[in-house]
């Protein structure tokens, strides 16, 4: 093998590495950034950190605050509440999918369906 072939066969292997390096890294860093997303004390951060931008006096503020807690806390009961529909439809649909499957399809079926929620947690 020529000593070209080995410099150019060692810098692929350089990017491929690095591209396999950047993507396991990138998909970690979304994962946290997602992570966060979910937690209603960085909605209330954020919220916080975007109206310090009109300078409020230290009134507003607190006016500010108290609506932000607010507005978090009924963002939660929704989250909540669109969750559980959200479970309940699939529930429903599971249901319907089963009635209509074969004794040998429904072994299958048993094996790939959405488990409840309490189910998982055990």
């Amino acid at each position: 093998m020529s000593r070209r072939t080995k410099i150019a066969s060692l810098i692929v292997l350089l990017v491929l590495v690095s591209l396999f390096a950047g993507f396991v890294l990138g998909a970690v860093a979304a994962k946290k950034v997602a992570k966060k997303k979910d937690n209603p004390r960085f909605w209330k951060e954020t919220a916080m950190k975007q109206l310090e931008k009109l300078h409020p006096s230290d009134e507003q503020r607190r006016k500010f605050e108290t609506r932000v807690d607010s507005a978090v806390e009924e963002l939660v009961t929704i989250r909540k509440d669109t969750v559980t529909r959200a479970e309940d439809v699939v529930a429903k649909a599971v249901v319907d999918i089963g009635a209509e499957l074969t004794p040998e399809q429904r072994e299958i079926f048993d094996k790939i369906k959405p488990k409840p929620k309490s189910a998982a947690a055990e």
